[in-house]
């Protein structure tokens, strides 16, 4: 009698799961896992037959079945408590940090080395050029992994970098930021470092520039969120997780101004309407764009060109302060002709700003190559 009760409950239980799935309308998106989920797919002879219909209608039952986000979340809890380390290319470290997995593509790595190398020995004799290269969280918070993890040596890859860089200015603040460990330098949920790790970071980077790094006391400090859950959480969401906070640095001085690629603007270098989007980092500077421009009134009569990841945006605040004008180039989206921007926009200083993880796997950067 038991084993019956018990087998009617399971039975009821899918076809309550049933009901909803096809009684409720479609989900466009999944906020746990920041992206857009699988819309039921037009049925037809032609794919009907090749087989395209039943693949991408597996696809959609997968991403349309009712409570979906709470079996993601079950599931995530279920490995955490019976003692796996980690799920999809995510560990979960100390203290309730999540940590990227990190796995080189070396074959990849030499090539962008390769790129960006040819593009600073074209450039470097008529432009100063820098290369800063953001650790990951494991880089700096060295005991956040249970030891038996297996990861790549990043400082290995570091000192690859430091040796195709050492005839232009390169800065790895790897060392800086240990010494702050101790505050809120990355997100715990997230892979990117937060605006005060990224201020550290800008301060070895300008006195490498030449620049006097602006103190931290000039910034005003924010906390314009307290409920940001990152793009490593969604990967692995543990329902205990608990959501980080954004800290914001901003200089009450300055005035600023940020134009599209589309001509569309803001006056301010934070989107304050991505505070309402599951991808809160987004705020830094409205997130990804193919090119962006950047004035301030700094008053240095400077300009500079930045190639960039997203590391950058929670960093291009700080230099703003020293660049009448910057021009932002994110090259997995900006396929113009790299070299013509170069020479025609009359720069007096060129910036790379990459993470490692980045470095190491990213192809874009074939748009660099000017040989």
């Amino acid at each position: 009698m038991k084993n019956k009760i018990i087998v009617l409950i399971f039975v009821m239980m899918l076809a309550a799961i049933s009901v909803a799935t096809f009684g409720l309308p479609d989900r466009e998106f999944s906020e746990i896992e920041n992206r857009y989920l699988e819309l039921k797919p037009e049925l037809s002879f032609k794919s009907l037959v090749d087989g395209s219909y039943e693949e991408k209608f597996e696809k959609y039952m997968a991403d349309q079945i009712s409570g979906k986000d709470t079996f993601v979340s079950i599931k995530s809890d279920m490995e955490y408590l019976t003692h796996k380390q980690g799920a999809n290319g995510v560990y979960f470290g100390k203290d309730g940090k999540y940590v990227k997995a990190y796995d080189p593509n070396y074959r990849q790595y030499d090539e962008n080395l390769q790129f960006i190398d040819s593009y600073m020995d074209y450039y470097k004799d008529k432009y100063p050029i820098a290369m800063l290269l953001a650790p990951n969280v494991q880089t700096v918070y060295t005991d956040v992994l249970a030891d038996n993890i297996y990861m790549a040596d990043a400082e290995t890859d570091f000192e690859l970098a430091y040796k195709k860089f050492k005839d232009v200015v390169y800065v790895n603040p790897t060392d800086t930021l240990r010494e702050h460990k101790s505050e809120d330098i990355y997100f715990n949920t997230d892979h990117h470092w937060t605006m005060r790790g990224a201020y550290y970071a800008y301060t070895e980077l300008a006195k490498e520039l030449g620049i006097t790094p602006n103190p931290l006391i000039m910034y005003s400090d924010e906390i314009v969120s307290e409920d940001f859950y990152g793009s490593l959480y969604s990967k692995a969401p543990l329902s205990f997780a608990k959501p980080d906070a954004i800290e914001v640095l901003s200089n009450p001085a300055g005035n600023y101004r940020v134009t599209f690629e589309d001509g569309t603007r803001m006056n301010s270098l934070f989107a304050g309407s991505k505070l309402h989007t599951k991808d809160k980092y987004t705020y830094f500077l409205d997130g990804n764009h193919p090119f962006i421009t950047i004035e301030s009134n700094a008053g240095s009569g400077k300009k500079a060109l930045v190639f960039k990841d997203s590391y950058s945006h929670a960093l291009l605040p700080f230099l703003a302060d020293h660049y009448d004008k910057i021009d932002v180039v994110d090259l997995r989206y900006y396929h113009e002709d790299v070299k013509e921007l170069t020479e025609s926009g009359n720069y007096d200083q060129i910036i790379m700003i990459y993470n490692l993880d980045f470095m190491t796997s990213d192809s874009n950067f074939i748009w660099m190559n000017v040989k």
